[in-house]
């Protein structure tokens, strides 16, 4: 069915589809980031080894910590995907019921005006050719 109204029907009653979402706007897939993790994050170069000497706990629980946020990131980046890839499926259905709802008008048109241009032609002779 669409097929026939949003690719069949179209073309015959010269009428273009508007382009895909998905060729239109492009997802943009982000790379994942490297956030440091445990000593990279400690280590600064104005501060001698003497001033860097914390427990090894607080630098597990750092990096413990930093992974919970990654991961946090990393569903919050999977599931915006994932919404923009419902959202442009949503708009290519939406497009192509307005492409056919557009083709089912103008069949309708056409079929009013025939049956219009019919009808008037048809009460015209009727009274021109009565006496």
């Amino acid at each position: 069915m669409k097929n026939l109204f949003c690719k069949k029907l179209a073309a015959c009653l010269w009428m273009k589809p508007s382009p895909s979402p998905s060729l239109a706007l492009p997802l943009l897939h982000m790379k994942s980031q490297q956030v440091p993790t445990g000593e990279q994050c400690s280590k600064r170069r104005d501060h001698d080894d003497s001033t860097l000497s914390s427990p090894t706990t607080e630098n597990e629980s750092m990096k413990d910590l930093l992974k919970k946020i990654l991961e946090a990131l990393e569903t919050q980046n999977h599931n915006e995907e994932e919404q923009r890839r419902v959202d442009d499926q949503e708009d290519e259905m939406k497009k192509d019921w307005m492409l056919a709802a557009a083709v089912l008008d103008r069949i309708c048109a056409i079929a009013f005006t025939i049956v219009f241009t019919v009808g008037t032609l048809t009460t015209f002779i009727m009274f021109t050719n009565h006496p």
